[in-house]
């Protein structure tokens, strides 16, 4: 063989085919994850710039692990099959990465395979590429390393661009602006001179940047100034006004909300407008009917019209909430543009944003998590996680006067408070109990077995009282931040719960009862002004948005339906009839078609009229009927003065003309929504369907 002849083709070494096949494989699988996570941005709402920082961190490094890994098995079948000549052919280790690239792509991008397959297609498509590697080598965009870090840089442009366009605001969005420019410039000036990776490592560092710098939003309220009135609003999810010692329950261990009614107004005759979790809310925050702000139900979004109070104190407050259950997500009701901050983080990993879900990665890793038993997407999360969050949120502020929301599920089933909380009801504890996942036979067994009710009410006691301590945990954060004496406090809850009243067990939702709608409401004026002070009056959680309102000396942008509680709260003479009309779904079937119903009440403060419209429950068609009920003589609802088509005595048929009236016009309310898919799902989870 003469020295001019060409030296004969070897095999790669296979620890280098290795380092190679993965190192070029992480590469591909970064771009893919951040193109992804572009997507990701481009079609739902991070949010905030450091959630979108954290998704796009996410793919990249995942997907970056998921080629890693992908390239191993692909790099040992290409050796096998092959080898790498040195001469003019592409390397064994270069299509391996491309195939598991490949696969990656086909999974992340455009959805056409399972996780499952992810092995299979790639080793295929190293195949593939092994019998195209002399084209491969002709083609060296794809096989040269400075054009894969090019393509990750211009991947990491293309998010922060997108941030800039979407969640960043002020000198921040002009930041990501320049980040996005510059980095896509050196990205081009890297893939014409084959350079280091420099674009790549600024985008990395941009992304990392974002994840620092910008957490918890910031704005500037337009008037202003340090030192006013802040407003806490604490819903207790759930909670029985009876449940509580200061509403006369001498066996509650509720310390905290006990010490803030004595410190505060205590409103012992507070009714609810809607007996679920989202129209109930959205009512407080609103002072506005189901039927105005158009929340009807768990799963139906605020009106773009409606305004809260995270609308109304925008102009001269810093606005957080804090949600702990599925219901109160933005995506089932709304909430979240209304505050400057929107904390639902429900999933178990803390601190990720639950805008990770929506890459294909994430949701592979999670359906498979969840398979084996771990719950990743929580319905809820508990009161300690919650309180954690307002207490980190209203540490990160100065001296800005704050609008804070928070909401602690816990009361909810299932009911599964800490032990030690348990204990103080049950000193036999046995553990949490799931009402929910009960089939019928399960359930009337457990209702006829009077130690068993016992200890379901016990359990649901230990969550008051677990909730309790958190609310002691908030406010003690307050009182050293020398904020509470400033602070107007609201301690409410959005209904009640059927604990056996009315053979109702253990839930909600269905009838408008007191048990559901007589809810707690206390108010702490800021120094404790009117310590001590009980309002006999019937009042509504619709006064609450009102109240607010009026003790910072402010007015609505748009008429409210609800009435200040301030002149009640100081003791002076209020005249104002406050009639609480109240609003619930009833879930009816037919053949398996989903037939809802609806109820509909009046309540004034010693009468109540119920009326429920006709629906199916399987094959029975239930009648349209009435109830009528007086709540001083019959606290408890237990006779039915409409009973057998019987006319009541005055008030009914005053009541029967306004309920009347009330029903012409909320009649078809909610009617042309639709909920998603993944709501209902959790809905169901949450035994509300």
């Amino acid at each position: 063989m003469s020295s001019t002849d060409a030296a004969p083709p070897q095999r790669e070494p296979v620890a280098a085919a290795l380092g190679r096949a993965v190192g070029l494989a992480a590469l591909c699988g970064a771009a893919l994850g951040l193109l992804e996570s572009a997507k990701v941005l481009a079609n739902a709402d991070a949010r905030y710039i450091q959630w979108a920082a954290r998704l796009a961190t996410v793919g990249a490094v995942g997907y970056a692990l998921a080629a890693a890994l992908l390239a191993l098995p692909c790099a040992l079948f290409a050796l096998a099959l092959f080898g790498r000549p040195q001469f003019r052919a592409a390397p064994a280790s270069t299509c391996a990465a491309m195939g598991a690239a490949l696969a990656i792509a086909l999974f992340a991008l455009a959805g056409w395979i399972p996780a499952e397959l992810a092995l299979p297609c790639a080793l295929a498509a190293t195949a593939v590429m092994l019998s195209l590697k002399e084209l491969l080598a002709w083609w060296p965009f794809l096989t040269r390393t400075s054009n894969l870090w090019a393509l990750l840089g211009v991947a990491s442009s293309t998010c922060i661009a997108l941030v800039a366009l979407r969640v960043a605001q002020g000198p921040l969005q002009w930041l990501a602006w320049a980040l996005a420019v510059g980095n896509l410039v050196l990205s081009w000036s890297s893939l014409r001179a084959r350079r280091a990776p420099h674009a790549a490592m600024l985008g990395g560092l941009a992304l990392i940047a974002l994840v620092a710098f910008a957490a918890p939003e910031r704005r500037v309220p337009e008037v202003s100034s340090a030192g006013q009135t802040d407003v806490l609003l604490v819903s207790i999810d759930t909670l029985r006004a009876d449940a509580l010692g200061c509403y006369g329950n001498a066996r509650a261990r509720t310390p905290t909300i006990d010490a803030l009614a004595a410190e505060g107004v205590l409103f012992e005759d507070a009714t609810a407008q809607a007996n679920t979790t989202v129209p109930s809310h959205v009512t407080m925050l609103s002072g506005l009917y189901p039927i105005e702000h158009g929340a009807v139900s768990n799963g139906r979004g605020i009106s773009t019209r409606a305004r809260t109070l995270g609308d109304l104190l925008a102009r001269t407050h810093h606005t957080g909430a804090f949600v702990s259950g599925f219901t109160l997500v933005d995506e089932s009701c709304g909430l979240a543009p209304r505050f400057d901050w929107y904390d639902d983080q429900l999933l178990a990993w803390r601190w990720l944003p639950r805008s990770v879900e929506r890459l294909h990665l994430v949701g592979a890793l999670i359906r498979f998590v969840e398979r084996r038993g771990f719950d990743i997407r929580r319905a809820d999360r508990p009161a300690e996680e919650t309180v954690d969050a307002a207490l980190e949120w209203l540490g990160s502020r100065g001296d800005e006067p704050l609008f804070t929301f928070v909401h602690l599920y816990d009361p909810h089933a299932p009911y599964a408070p800490p032990p030690e909380f348990a204990r103080l009801h049950d000193p036999s504890y046995g553990g949490p109990h799931n009402w929910y996942e009960l089939d019928a036979a399960a359930r009337e067994r457990l209702v006829q077995d009077p130690a068993q009710v016992e200890r379901m009410r016990s359990l649901y006691a230990g969550e008051v009282s677990y909730a309790d301590a958190q609310l002691a945990r908030l406010l003690e954060g307050l009182r050293a931040a020398g904020r509470l004496e400033r602070t107007l406090v609201i301690l409410a809850s959005d209904h009640g719960e059927g604990l056996g009243s009315h053979g109702y067990w253990f839930d909600h939702g269905t009838f408008l009862f007191d048990e559901e709608l007589h809810v707690p409401l206390v108010l702490r004026l800021p120094k404790a002004a009117q310590a001590g002070r009980r309002v006999k009056e019937q009042v509504r959680l619709l006064d609450v948005a009102p109240t607010v309102l009026d003790v910072l000396g402010l007015q609505p942008a748009t008429p409210l339906s609800g009435a200040s509680l301030l002149p009640l709260a100081q003791g002076l003479p209020d005249d104002r009839r406050r009639p609480s009309f109240a609003l619930a779904d009833i879930a009816g079937s037919l053949s398996g078609f989903q037939l809802r119903g609806q109820r509909q009440s009046l309540r004034t403060a010693r009468s109540k009229l119920v009326w429920t419209s006709s629906h199916w429950l399987d094959a029975e068609r239930i009648p349209e009927r009435e109830e009528f009920y007086t709540l001083d003589t019959d606290p408890g609802e237990l006779t039915d003065l409409r009973a057998n088509g019987a006319i009541p005595f005055q008030p009914f048929d005053e009541l029967q003309r306004d309920l009347s009236t009330w029903r012409e016009r909320t009649g078809s309310a909610g009617s042309d929504a639709e909920l998603r898919d993944d709501v209902v799902e959790q809905l169901r989870k949450l035994g509300y369907l």
